[in-house]
């Protein structure tokens, strides 16, 4: 995992859902190396970009992308 690395949140904890982040968000990490095995990531909202939280994530419980499939993008809101 490196420095602005597009990840999704793979496992539920209750820091995450706090901070309003569930599993399947899509974020980038924002961190030049981990801290005690925590990336920091900023998750964003798919198709505004609006910022939904910025925090400390477990690097086992993300998963590195090179682009969102198509199959994790939810439609569209009009």
């Amino acid at each position: 995992m490196k420095y602005l690395d597009l990840v999704e949140l793979i496992k539920e904890k209750p820091a995450y859902i706090k901070a309003g982040v569930k599993v399947g968000d899509f974020g980038a990490v924002m961190s030049e190396k981990p801290i005690n095995g925590k990336w920091l990531v900023i998750f964003s909202e798919l198709y505004t970009g609006k910022d939904i939280a910025s925090i400390m994530v477990n690097e086992e419980d993300l998963k590195v992308y090179d682009s969102i499939p198509k199959e994790k993008c939810p439609p569209r809101k009009n």
